[in-house]
């Protein structure tokens, strides 16, 4: 299980305040993808006056909420359900089950998907590389049916896959009906298409399909042209996807990265492409205005290693879990405390990471990080053996 990450967001207004909260996820979902998500007092600041009809802001590698409307509102999501068909598809290249270099065979069923699409031909053959480039440049429905195809089987397999990996990030108001969104049975909310951005961030090598404006495939017979304008106009964008229907409205997922910072604003329903385009930037310059990412100052003392009484060795060495960077506001870095406790001996035997005290940041009087101290080995009980060994050597030496 991944390190648990503390979330912090404190208030812009004169007096800074500090709330925590937890994300739910339904029973059985995979406890790698916990994330943290503090509820925002300052939407008013970040979210105020955007058309859209829900969004959420949030810190992906902290997986922090900054900023919050409507965000369990659920809706037709289009193009946007696309996106689990690149983390899927990305999960298995990460794992080596999947390469950009294997070839696709179209089908029938996938040369019969309508609306936007770079027109294969069935039984036109076409490389993983292609189909991710149609997938997040193009938005093609044959290219993305394709890919699920070649993954799964079946577009049926693959979707069942979609709503697996849905419920392993806690995508709870999440269903997928397609891989494309065409159906309107497919819908999510503004906070399940946050955490899934968090996931796919995580593999950088999309990111120069995220990022790419105009490209070609199909030996250079079909153009593609990203609807994401903040490709070109915002600075640092990494990602995602630009979309629009009759059901879901217009609707933009637009990530990007200002040092050691990613953020990620999602923004559905809103009233036309230009205002669309005008949320995301509002939603991601009140993030980056407002916050910033703290790593933890951890004293040398904490590292001291812990006397053991009765251990095979006289001493422990010990590390510190759960000290991840969080999220502060802006310039409040000196105001920054740090305390801890740690047991001054203990008594044999001492189990790896077994916990020695605790590190404690605190902001305005306030907890905003609490990490733990623990042995980094395992240190046995002194036993008979190990003790007339020792006194041998003692005497060898003599």
């Amino acid at each position: 299980m991944s390190i648990c990450r503390k979330a912090v967001l404190l208030s812009l207004s004169a007096v800074m305040l500090i709330s925590f909260a937890f994300s739910a996820f339904a029973d059985g979902s995979d406890p790698d993808f916990e994330a943290y998500q503090a509820y925002s007092s300052t939407n008013g600041e970040i979210l105020n006056g955007i058309s859209a009809e829900s969004a959420v802001v949030i810190e992906t590698e902290s997986r922090t909420v900054l900023a919050e409307l409507n965000p369990d509102s659920v809706q037709s999501i289009s193009h946007l359900a696309k996106l689990m068909t690149v983390l899927i598809a990305a999960d298995k290249i990460d794992r080596g089950e999947l390469s950009l270099e294997d070839t696709v065979i179209t089908s029938a069923h996938a040369n019969s998907m309508g609306g936007t699409q770079i027109w294969l031909n069935v039984g036109e053959e076409i490389t993983v590389d292609e189909l991710i480039k149609s997938v997040t440049v193009g938005n093609a429905n044959d290219a993305c049916v394709a890919l699920g195809e070649k993954i799964a089987g079946s577009e049926e397999e693959f979707v069942f896959l979609m709503n697996e990996r849905a419920a392993q990030l806690g995508m709870n108001n999440t269903v997928y009906a397609d891989c494309t969104g065409m159906s309107e049975k497919t819908v999510s909310t503004a906070g399940d298409l946050a955490l899934l951005s968090c996931e796919i961030l995580k593999y950088d090598f999309l990111t120069p399909y995220f990022t790419t404006w105009i490209d070609y495939v199909r030996n250079q017979q079909t153009e593609l042209v990203s609807t994401n304008r903040m490709i070109r106009t915002y600075k640092g964008v990494t990602g995602l996807k630009s979309c629009a229907s009759a059901e879901s409205g217009e609707c933009l997922m637009v990530s990007a990265q200002r040092g050691d910072m990613s953020v990620c604003a999602v923004v559905l329903g809103s009233t036309s492409d230009e205002q669309k385009f005008a949320d995301g930037k509002k939603a991601l310059d009140g993030a980056f205005t407002a916050f910033e990412i703290y790593t933890p100052e951890i004293p040398d003392e904490v590292f001291e290693a812990v006397k053991v009484n009765g251990g095979e060795k006289m001493t422990a060495e010990v590390t510190v879990l759960n000290a991840d960077p969080v999220i502060i506001p802006k310039g409040a870095y000196p105001s920054i405390e740090c305390e801890f406790t740690k047991a001054e001996s203990i008594d044999a035997p001492v189990d790896e990471n077994q916990q020695l005290g605790t590190v404690t940041f605190t902001l305005n009087g306030e907890n905003i990080l609490e990490g733990r101290i623990v042995a980094k080995d395992k240190v046995k009980k002194i036993g008979f053996a190990f003790a007339l060994k020792k006194v041998l050597l003692n005497l060898l030496h003599i």
